[in-house]
């Protein structure tokens, strides 16, 4: 009998052949299908972009396509990166050491920055998530130059979230130069969702993308959440990331910041909220009873020493049916969002001294399918099922770190492989990595590039300030 969601095909010989792009046969397959089923000899079809089939490859229909043999490799949905800043990734090896430190390095990432600077970050960023399995990002909004940092992304040929840099309260340092008043950021708002509408064919679509964490005023605040409901797409932002803000929001409102959302009407479905370190229980208790989706960046936090481990509610949260996607931010640390799953499986159950507190499905269902409802693309992305989007990744079969393979590979996805073995990463069924070697463009010449604008970088900082140790040329 054949499973949900499967074909049955016909006897030989009168079965018409399936409309097929690509044939994927004899892999280890994740599905993330409402039953989780893991196919031990699985097959996938794909046909105009989307899967068309799903099964066991004994069950497999006929085709006319050319078939790829897998040998036995694991197939998951695309990652989903629900937390990106693509701006910040040619400075990111220069290393802050203390907390001093990192106001240096963002003024190097965004002050005087061009065009040509913010789309060579958004390519390597790119590269960066694409290689290690990422199939989908989304930003709260970082890009000085919108059209460059899509440049960048369509290059690579990933799905993205990208948006203007949106802040309407003055700010001194490296914000001042994106600071603006709050009608020319709705203006802002309204020209990124005119220009990259929300439209399922669109790789690259805008949302309402805003910086938060009190950097925007309450009416920027209302009508960007008024806009996000008439153009029926996410509100993404960055929220209770420091203790800090939680004073100010008690000083300026009397109350808590995710209350203070709340009272303005922001919480809710369409809602995604970034970092959500400083939280107390009636707030989480708002976040659950309205469907605000949260994104946890573990990295980002351990990096900084803010306290999402520590003090954060993740595991609870995820256990009363919160979606809590994950997101590997900006320069803390690399877009590697396996990296992202194994802290948040690992490091909870270290610091409560509990076993376990979030087990690998659970990280890798925040890796793909909490990441596709919090980007409000749980209809197309997030899981190997028939109609969704061909985003795919393969795994080597070919490196120490593949073995063993067992029928069940998640524990060996999160826990042990992660991104060493990423192979071949497929989005709307086009190969953008094909056994370590991205198709659409030379990678030598970004390599190059990125090589030119870390002297440069270097230059401007200098040596003195960001080494430690003597360095000897």
């Amino acid at each position: 009998m054949a499973e949900p969601g499967e074909s049955v095909p016909q006897p030989s010989g009168t079965a018409r052949p399936l409309p097929a792009d690509l044939v994927l046969r004899h892999g280890r397959v994740i599905t993330m299908d409402p039953q989780r089923r893991i196919l031990t000899d699985g097959t996938v079809v794909v046909h105009g972009g989307r899967i068309s089939w799903v099964g066991p490859d004994r069950l497999r229909p006929p085709t006319n396509a050319a078939e790829r043999d897998l040998r036995g490799a694991v197939v998951h949905p695309g990652l989903i990166d629900a937390h990106v800043h693509t701006g910040t990734e040619t400075v990111r090896g220069l290393s802050p050491k203390g907390a001093g430190d990192w106001d240096t390095v963002e003024e190097v990432a965004f002050r005087g920055k061009t065009p040509l600077d913010e789309e060579l970050a958004a390519t390597l960023s790119a590269m960066d998530m694409v290689s290690s399995g990422t199939t989908l990002f989304a930003d709260t909004g970082g890009s000085v130059h919108l059209e460059a940092t899509a440049r960048g992304i369509a290059r690579v040929g990933m799905r993205g979230i990208p948006g203007h840099f949106i802040v309407d309260v003055p700010q001194d340092g490296a914000l001042a130069e994106v600071t603006a008043d709050t009608e020319t950021c709705l203006a802002r708002l309204r020209d990124q969702l005119d220009r990259y509408p929300w439209q399922p064919t669109a790789r690259i679509r805008a949302a309402v993308t805003l910086v938060g964490m009190g950097l925007n005023s309450d009416a920027l605040l209302r009508a960007a959440g008024q806009l996000a409901d008439d153009r029926g797409v996410p509100l993404i932002m960055h929220q209770s990331w420091s203790r800090a803000e939680v004073d100010a929001s008690l000083a300026a409102h009397g109350v808590r910041p995710v209350a203070h959302l709340h009272d303005l009407g922001l919480l809710g479905p369409r809602t995604t909220l970034v970092h959500m370190i400083q939280t107390d229980d009636s707030e989480r208790d708002l976040v659950r009873r309205s469907g605000t989706n949260l994104v946890h960046c573990p990295s980002a936090s351990l990096r900084r020493a803010k306290g999402a481990l520590r003090e954060g509610q993740f595991p609870e949260l995820v256990a009363a049916g919160v979606t809590v996607a994950l997101g590997s931010d900006g320069l803390s640390g690399p877009r590697d969002l396996p990296r992202q799953a194994y802290l948040a499986a690992m490091v909870f159950r270290e610091l409560r001294d509990e076993l376990p507190t979030l087990t690998a499905e659970q990280v890798l269902e925040m890796s793909t399918l909490h990441g596709a409802r919090a980007l409000g693309m749980s209809d197309e992305v997030g899981s190997i099922e028939v109609g969704k989007r061909a985003d795919l990744v393969i795994h080597s079969t070919h490196h120490p770190q593949s073995l063993p393979a067992f029928d069940d590979p998640v524990d060996w996805l999160i826990f042990y492989a992660g991104a060493r073995t990423v192979d071949t990463v497929v989005v709307d069924g086009e190969i953008l990595y094909d056994r370590g070697r991205f198709t659409r463009f030379d990678a030598d010449e970004i390599r190059a590039a990125v090589a030119d604008q870390a002297r440069r970088h270097e230059g401007a900082i200098g040596p003195d300030r960001y080494a430690h140790w003597p360095l000897i040329r």
